[in-house]
């Protein structure tokens, strides 16, 4: 059993070994599950993804249809960001 200590800010370290073993890089984003046993982590990865594949057939974006969405907001995230900072 690995175990860690959540910081005042509320983080928390994943153990590398589980990062490893699992595939969790920095700056994947993690899904926190709960179920009557307790809490899950599961990365958001492609794999996190393809388990929702088929759900809600034609109401849901595909995976890539998702990704470039993201991509998009991204760049409007860092778009509205510039502006912000040649304002100051």
């Amino acid at each position: 059993m690995e175990t860690s200590i959540l910081t005042s800010k509320g983080q928390l370290l994943i153990p590398k070994r589980l990062r490893n073993k699992y595939g969790i890089k920095s700056g994947v984003k993690v899904a926190f599950l709960e179920t009557p046993q307790g809490l899950i982590v599961k990365a958001m990865d492609e794999n996190f993804f393809n388990q929702f594949v088929g759900m809600f057939k034609d109401e849901a974006p595909s995976l890539d249809e998702y990704k470039a969405w993201k991509r998009e907001e991204k760049a409007k995230e860092e778009k509205t960001a510039t502006k912000s900072m040649r304002k100051r």
